[in-house]
């Protein structure tokens, strides 16, 4: 608000906001550091130290979970590669065995076959090619 004689009035200088209300200067620091300024100069240094303390302890316990984590994946998948044995493959039936399975899946909708007979067969059909290699996560 400019200073015109109307502007001049007690009413009008209570509601200008670009004067301070309490009288002290707006521009006055709060002697203080951190944000906003509160707070002392005087603690600064110990507070960033502990800030830099705390980082560097979540930063191990991350570390630390993710070597646990990382141990238990590798112990997880040693133990199932020496627990179980592969299944068969797709190529373990014969050429004789998968022309008789095309055959009956030909004939499938014709009768009343159930979804397991069908389910057998189904490596018969199968046209992706048979995966030899095993995949494992290394830690």
């Amino acid at each position: 608000m400019t200073r015109t004689a109307r502007a001049t009035f007690p009413k009008a200088v209570l509601k200008d906001r670009s004067e301070s209300r309490s009288g002290f200067d707006k521009s006055l620091r709060k002697n203080g550091a951190g944000q906003h300024n509160w707070g002392r100069l005087a603690d600064e240094r110990d507070l960033e130290y502990a800030a830099m303390d705390d980082e560097a302890l979540e930063l191990q316990e991350e570390f630390e979970e993710a070597a646990d984590d990382n141990a238990s994946v590798s112990a997880a998948s040693d133990s199932t590669n020496e627990s179980k044995p592969a299944p068969a493959r797709a190529s373990s039936m014969s050429e004789e065995e998968i022309e008789t399975a095309k055959q009956f899946r030909k004939k499938a909708l014709k009768g009343e076959i159930d979804l397991a007979a069908i389910a057998r067969t189904s490596s018969a059909v199968s046209s992706s090619p048979p995966t030899s290699k095993t995949v494992q996560v290394v830690a």
